[in-house]
């Protein structure tokens, strides 16, 4: 299973339409506190995580899940110019960093390389 995690709807909407038509289970999560849920599944192979969120961002879930081991590959997604590459770097989960908008292809072709599935 694939976590996508953005409280824009319409790209996790996009995303989980994208992932499935690719054969992966995808679930989705508008917010950090459902998502931290959500990766205590065994089934949970990857997320894809949105930054700025209400609540629990994405920071603070990358942080989380490094105090609790949770291993979950991590594909990053950020729409705002100030986003800090470096520090999300520091979390051995994170596997790639995207900036919003980006092509569906690409990020499909990341989650392969990654063996999200």
């Amino acid at each position: 299973m694939i976590l996508v995690v953005d409280d824009d709807k319409i790209l996790t909407q996009l995303l989980k339409t994208l992932l499935e038509e690719a054969g992966y289970d995808v679930h989705v999560a508008y917010d950090g506190e459902t998502a931290y849920k959500h990766l205590r599944d065994p089934k949970c192979r990857g997320m894809l995580l949105d930054i700025r969120m209400p609540g629990i961002n994405g920071a603070e879930l990358l942080m989380l899940m490094a105090a609790e081991g949770i291993k979950v590959p991590v594909i990053v997604m950020a729409g705002f110019p100030d986003f800090d590459e470096e520090e999300m770097k520091q979390f051995p989960n994170v596997k790639k960093l995207f900036h919003k908008p980006f092509y569906p292809e690409d990020m499909l072709r990341s989650v392969r390389e990654f063996a999200l599935k």
